[in-house]
């Protein structure tokens, strides 16, 4: 909305935005990204409701953990989604319509996850029938997005090329990584970020 009011030059009324101090948020996903995610969140004052298949862990940040099956349970009560899966043959479509169904009118959905996570046709049903007010956008299950994605020209939807993650220090930030992990490992300690060969995340 703000984009084409500014494309177009024009100065409208004021209209009330929400508060992140007064937003529910479902937080797919609570591994790195999303525990990072629930803890800035918490600290803006949102109320952090994490979904993961493991409600037992603890997740700094997170009012409450559900798992995937009890999560469209709480969806009436949250302003907002993010998505921050790993793209595995149990997340495919994991937001789908009966997420979207459940959610209040003008939720905001964000996905920095995989794009396999959300049933693209499910989202763009929901954006036309308002029960999502504004997506962004940083992937998708096609990509590049195809040129003729109406996902391009909806008016309430933000792309990001895939880039949300993205830094110039990047490089040094996986040195670092390999580094401290070479220091564990000689140590006879866990590394850190290591992948389950089975979930393969």
């Amino acid at each position: 909305r703000l984009l084409l009011h500014q494309r177009n030059r024009e100065w409208v009324d004021r209209w009330t935005m929400s508060q992140l101090s007064s937003m529910s948020v479902l937080v797919y996903g609570v591994g790195g990204i999303g525990r990072e995610t629930a803890r800035l969140l918490s600290a803006f004052g949102a109320r952090v409701i994490g979904v993961t298949r493991d409600t037992s862990r603890r997740v700094p940040g997170a009012a409450r953990l559900v798992t995937p099956e009890e999560a469209i349970s709480v969806a009436a009560g949250v302003q907002a989604v993010v998505a921050a899966l790993p793209g595995t043959s149990a997340t495919e479509r994991m937001l789908g319509r009966d997420l979207f169904e459940a959610l209040p009118q003008g939720t905001t959905v964000v996905n920095v996850g995989r794009g396999t996570v959300i049933d693209e046709d499910a989202l763009l049903g929901a954006l036309e029938s308002g029960r999502v007010g504004f997506a962004a956008l940083d992937v998708f299950a096609q990509e590049p997005l195809p040129t003729q994605s109406p996902f391009w020209t909806h008016e309430r939807v933000l792309i990001s090329p895939h880039t949300a993650a993205l830094t110039d220090r990047e490089e040094e930030l996986i040195v670092e990584l390999f580094a401290r992990n070479a220091g564990h490992i000689l140590d006879g300690r866990e590394p850190e970020n290591r992948v389950d060969t089975i979930e393969f995340y």
